[in-house]
């Protein structure tokens, strides 16, 4: 004859129940600043990345595009043409239109690329203009 606490015992299941692989529900585990575990393992991950490489990297290339950019710009390391070095070429331009019309000609009669060089020279003048603008920038920097 069973006791009344085998009879309860031989009620319940047979299994042993692992505790470790069903979740408990506390009320404290919802407190996280951060969420689930899972969650700040990502945060803490992007954060790590930043760190300990990407920073690295992208400094090296911002080091390595301001010396390419001091080096045209402040140490003038490349040698570019200015209005100052074709100055003159207004005034021959000036006077190659000057002659042709005394003589009854069009100015493209006497020089057929006449219009294209006078408008290469205000596109140069216009070039400066915007070199000085973006060297002021990298002083700046």
């Amino acid at each position: 004859m069973k006791t009344r606490l085998e009879k309860v015992y031989s009620k319940l299941p047979k299994q042993k129940v692992d505790l470790r692989k069903h979740k408990i529900a506390l009320g404290l585990i919802d407190d996280f600043s951060y969420g689930d575990l899972d969650s700040l393992q990502d945060e803490v991950s992007r954060l790590s990345y930043s760190v300990d490489e990407w920073f690295d990297e992208k400094y090296e290339a911002l080091q390595d595009a301001y010396g390419l950019l001091k080096a045209v710009y402040i140490q003038n390391s490349e040698a570019f043409i200015t209005s100052a070095d074709v100055a003159q070429d207004e005034n021959v331009l000036e006077e190659i239109k000057t002659k042709s019309e005394e003589l009854g000609l069009s100015v493209e009669d006497v020089y057929p690329q006449w219009q294209e060089h006078k408008e290469l020279l205000s596109y140069l003048e216009d070039l400066e203009k915007r070199y000085d603008d973006q060297k002021r920038q990298v002083e700046e920097f």
